[in-house]
């Protein structure tokens, strides 16, 4: 399978981490590249709420904590305006063995952020 229908393939299925690698892959246009970059973040943290990867990704993008908690503040009020309350519910998280909401899960991340490897 050629990179290019690959990549249709992974955005179609919506998995935008594989998909950020091969757009970065067929050099694709950088407003393009970090629209793919934002849904990746948004699929790690605001979906998965996995800490590490989230992390790994930041450090990946080149973004900063402050940059991260920009993102996904955005994407979280884009969630709330569509109406999709599931993904910006409470969550249950390993961590802390709490549900937590995403702004909640959010500011732990962000307080833990050089804790997180």
């Amino acid at each position: 399978m050629a990179i290019k229908e690959e990549f249709e393939s992974e955005i179609k299925r919506k998995n935008f981490i594989r998909a950020l690698y091969l757009a970065k892959e067929l050099a694709l246009p950088e407003e393009e590249i970090e629209q793919i970059a934002k849904k990746s973040l948004w699929q790690v943290a605001g979906i998965e709420r996995n800490p590490y990867a989230t992390k790994r990704l930041a450090i990946e993008l080149g973004y900063s904590k402050d940059k991260i908690k920009q993102i996904l503040i955005e994407q979280a009020d884009k969630e709330k305006e569509s109406g999709d309350k599931k993904s910006i519910g409470p969550c249950y998280d390993y961590r802390s063995g709490k549900y937590l909401t995403f702004e909640e899960w959010l500011s732990r991340f962000l307080k833990e952020w050089n804790k997180i490897n």
